[in-house]
């Protein structure tokens, strides 16, 4: 019984949840069970706290029905209901936090029921209050095309066809379609640069024309995502994402905390690619973006800050030379990760500034500590240990951790190309540790062969080495 999905289910619970799903347990609306009431009542109290053996079959069946022989096909039912108001509240609590979902439901409902002159009101109230609503995404969009579908619904009923005014409903369709499906085009770019994943978007190029021949770039959400897109996909075009700098300034009230957050993090990607490629300056641009989006707090998710994002903070203010305010970003946002990595990651950047700074031997202990689940992260961690031991002459340690880190990299199955250039660079430490400094010969053979090896990490510093 503890492995239930009633059990799992009610460990997931908020204890804002259990004290309004107490009164939903105890509406005679959604239950009439005693048994069921009792067995809520001592789950919501024993959950969070329980004493050995609490999720007992004949525990749980003696809280449902007191002074009663256990019966399992009893219990069961009894469990079986309680889940069944349980899927009950929280379909009803996710529909209760949208309001525009409660007042469509009014609406159709009202229509059904032939309550007109109370409808016509209702439906009034809830196009002015869209009107003024300040948000434009593309959900407001669909939210009015739903709107005016209700409208035309109630209206045909009493008009005939020929009286009616459909044009608001392609309009508003058009418009939620044709942000979406840009929206989606720039995720599935960005991740097929990282994954190497293709996707088909058969109408694409399509949208895209029409975008421009329509004029739909007067429309915020339109023009953020197809800027966006034309951004990630064209690198070498300046314009696209100075359009799209523009327009995260001045529509920032069109969209929420939550879509903000990731139209920043797509500016800054398209920043990235563009470093990646030597454009120097985008990270000047990256760096602002990032502080910008700091000062609004655009960035924390569920009041968390990822730990992709710390890092990438960090990097591009080392890579501007802001050392001061890297360290000082290090610091203050700690608190802001996640509790359950934030030792790990703090020691994994911490480590990463003092390396910057050559500082090797305190940086080597910091790593010594990090584990970390992000795999990209284990091999940046490794690599930094790798060079700390050969710029400290700890050759001990040092020819200890190449064979770990061969194994590590036998064991992971999803690294791509990561493999092969981290195997790289073993191979070349290795060779570089066997050949005789004083050797010039040999020295100059091996860097020979570096050179002609494109796909090794740290490639420039073994060169550096030879």
């Amino acid at each position: 019984m503890t492995d239930s999905l009633l059990l799992r289910s009610f460990r997931q619970l908020l204890p804002k949840d259990l004290r309004t799903l107490r009164d939903f347990v105890r509406s005679p609306v959604f239950n009439r069970r005693e048994e069921v009431s009792r067995l809520f009542d001592y789950l919501a109290t024993t959950i969070g706290k329980p004493a050995p053996g609490a999720f007992q079959a004949e525990q749980l069946f003696a809280a449902a029905f007191p002074g009663q022989a256990y019966d399992n096909r009893l219990l069961r039912h009894t469990m079986s209901y309680l889940l069944a108001v349980l899927r009950q509240y929280l379909a009803w609590a996710e529909w209760q936090s949208e309001a525009d979902e409660e007042r469509r439901y009014l609406l159709r409902a009202l229509r059904r029921r032939n309550l007109e002159t109370l409808a016509e009101k209702e439906w009034q109230q809830a196009d002015s209050d869209s009107r003024a609503a300040p948000l434009r995404d593309a959900r407001y969009y669909f939210k009015r095309y739903q709107l005016h579908e209700e409208q035309m619904e109630r209206t045909t009923r009493h008009e005939r066809s020929g009286g009616i005014n459909l044009q608001a409903l392609p309009d508003e369709l058009t418009v939620f379609y044709v942000a979406e499906m840009l929206r989606h085009a720039c995720a599935a770019l960005s991740h097929q640069a990282i994954a190497g994943q293709s996707y088909r978007f058969g109408l694409l190029d399509m949208i895209l024309n029409a975008v421009e021949q329509e004029s739909m770039l007067h429309v915020p959400v339109i023009a953020v995502y197809f800027h966006a897109y034309k951004m990630l996909q064209s690198p070498e075009a300046p314009e696209h994402f100075q359009q799209l700098k523009t327009l995260l300034s001045h529509q920032e009230n069109t969209f929420n905390r939550q879509e903000l957050r990731g139209l920043y993090l797509l500016a800054i990607n398209g920043c990235i690619r563009r470093m990646n490629a030597g454009q120097r300056d985008y990270i000047r641009e990256a760096f602002d973006l990032y502080r910008l989006a700091l000062e609004r707090d655009f960035l924390t998710e569920d009041g968390f800050l990822s730990g992709f994002t710390y890092k990438n903070i960090i990097r591009i203010g080392v890579a501007l030379g802001e050392h001061a305010w890297a360290w000082q970003f290090l610091e203050q946002s700690r608190t802001a990760l996640q509790p359950r990595e934030r030792d790990n990651l703090y020691r994994y950047n911490r480590a990463f500034l003092h390396f910057q700074q050559q500082d090797y031997a305190r940086a080597m202990p910091l790593l010594q500590q990090v584990e970390l689940e992000d795999p990209l992260n284990n091999l940046d961690a490794r690599r930094m240990l790798l060079r700390s031991y050969f710029e400290l002459g700890e050759w001990q340690a040092l020819d200890s951790l190449l064979q770990s880190f061969a194994a590590h990299l036998r064991r992971q199955k999803n690294l791509g190309y990561h493999r092969q250039t981290n195997e790289n660079l073993l191979f070349f430490t290795k060779k570089l540790l066997d050949t005789d400094r004083n050797d010039r010969k040999a020295m100059a053979a091996l860097r020979s062969e570096l050179e002609a090896s494109t796909e090794v990490a740290e490639r420039s510093w073994l060169l550096q080495q030879m």
